[in-house]
């Protein structure tokens, strides 16, 4: 079941709300001597998160189903593009090096069935009842997701704490699989960061959106192409200036395939961006030209 987005919030008796994470939306199913994990694709994600199954077989139940998010914490935040790292990773030997590194958390929100009892027909609230009493509070990989009355108080606190959103829900829904239904509704908060040019596409000798980068321990790496934003002037002096900055191969690990003529420049010119959200492929979502900082040292 997915929410529906919206654009501003509500305040209901008959809704709760709960945060919105920053992470990799994922189903656990628990049976007799084995668990197995799916993400929203539906694709089998079990070897990723060992730490996930080890916890999910440790529960007090013989079978149950479990939704939630999968998110990695940084400094106190959930970091999108780290989870992604795990979410991506291709070759499994590499898992043992970055479990340390990388450590994930399972929020849980919602109990799909417990004991081979289908519970999706149930009101929210009662298979949020359920649940408290299932996931055990001295875990420290599965988390309770909690449910806040107040929503604009939620909303405010989220923006405070600079996390992605709130969803809101009905309390008395029941769970609609495989499909987006407005007793759960989603808001976010725009979201910014400084990324740094590291090329830009043209035409006709003229600027027409910025390659984005961002450094991190493995390198730098692209994270997408923003045009929106950029005034005549600013695409203008972009077009003057960064040919003098030009370097004949990418720097970043992941190049995107070029539909436009590519300038490939020397990553010093910072640039501030507002996006929606992060992508299953690690670029940003609509993101924005907002400003300029000075190059970096």
């Amino acid at each position: 079941m997915e929410p529906v987005p919206r654009t501003e919030i509500f305040a209901s008796e008959d809704w709760l709300y709960q945060v919105k994470w920053d992470g990799i939306r994922m189903l656990a199913f628990l049976q007799p001597g084995q668990v197995e994990l799916f993400n929203r694709k539906q694709r089998r994600r079990t070897p990723w998160y060992p730490e996930l199954t080890e916890a999910v077989t440790e529960l007090d139940c013989t079978s149950t189903v479990l939704d939630g998010e999968v998110i990695v914490l940084r400094e106190g935040r959930p970091d999108f593009f780290r989870v992604l790292k795990r979410e991506l990773l291709s070759d499994p030997h590499r898992l043992p090096a970055i479990l340390g590194r990388i450590p994930v958390q399972y929020m849980v929100f919602d109990l799909l069935s417990l004991e081979g009892r289908n519970l999706m027909e149930e009101p929210l609230t009662s298979r949020l009842e359920i649940l408290a009493q299932l996931i055990p509070p001295s875990s420290s990989t599965l988390h309770l997701c909690d449910s806040f009355d107040d929503g604009p108080g939620l909303w405010e606190a989220t923006r405070q704490q600079q996390l992605e959103g709130i969803v809101m829900k009905e309390r008395k829904s029941p769970y609609h699989p495989g499909r987006k239904h407005p007793s759960w509704q989603k808001v976010k908060h725009f979201q910014t960061l400084t990324a740094t040019a590291v090329g830009v596409f043209t035409r006709d000798h003229q600027v027409q959106s910025i390659l984005l980068g961002r450094k991190e321990e493995e390198g730098w790496t692209y994270i997408g192409r923003a045009g929106s934003g950029l005034s005549e002037r600013e695409r203008n002096l972009l077009t003057e200036v960064l040919p003098s900055l030009k370097r004949e191969s990418p720097v970043v690990v992941n190049p995107p395939s070029a539909r436009l003529h590519t300038l490939w420049v020397e990553p010093v010119l910072r640039v501030e961006v507002r996006y929606l959200e992060w992508t299953p492929h690690g670029t940003l979502r609509s993101p924005t030209v907002i400003g300029f900082r000075l190059p970096a040292s």
